[in-house]
């Protein structure tokens, strides 16, 4: 028998955009994609996000995965933040993350679009890069994880960073690929995972 979120079943909608919803539920929000009811993200995260991504945001950052933008915020109130560009591939996304903050953040921008696509064409480089496009690490998605990991290297600035998100829920068989991917350094850049 399947069970039913209760952050879906008794939760309060605050936002919704298309088939994106963000549902209010004891005080955390939930970020909802589709008709399965399976959940994308929630703000409680956020405890997450700053033992991953520390104090390594700086200068020009570069986001892949917006969510409910609990990693933007926090990657925007880092002291040596100058700007951060969101990748995003959901309109939908997008459209909730303007509902829950109208005009937007300041030294933000959100770019439409695939995060793989957005590495190849962009001309920008980056002090910081933490991408969160996939909701587990699994046989599935490290070969996205992989090629996004290698295209972000190339647009790293000298002592550059980048971060992944690390699922603590991650199988072991799956762990340790994961963390390899950030071994390598390319030119002057560096690259290593908060995890």
């Amino acid at each position: 028998m399947r069970m039913t979120p209760q952050y879906f079943s008794a939760g309060k909608i605050i936002a919704e955009n298309g088939d994106v919803r963000v549902y209010e539920f004891e005080g955390d929000l939930f970020l909802d994609k589709g008709v399965s009811h399976f959940l994308w993200a929630r703000s409680s995260e956020l405890r997450e996000y700053k033992n991953q991504i520390k104090n390594y945001p700086k200068g020009n950052c570069l986001e892949i995965g917006l969510g409910l933008g609990i990693s933007t915020k926090y990657i925007l109130t880092c002291q040596r933040t100058k700007y951060l560009t969101t990748v995003e591939k959901n309109p939908d996304v997008i459209g909730v993350f303007f509902k829950l903050n109208p005009g937007g953040l300041d030294q933000h921008k959100i770019v439409l679009g695939n995060g793989v696509d957005f590495l190849i064409t962009t001309e920008e480089t980056f002090d910081f890069v933490f991408l969160d496009f996939y909701s587990l690490i699994d046989e599935d998605t490290l070969p996205e994880i992989a090629l996004v990991v290698g295209l972000a290297k190339s647009k790293l600035n000298k002592k550059g960073k980048i971060i992944a998100w690390f699922d603590p829920f991650t199988p072991e068989e799956f762990v340790l690929p994961f963390f390899s991917l950030f071994e390598a350094v390319v030119g002057e850049g560096g690259a290593e995972n908060g995890g």
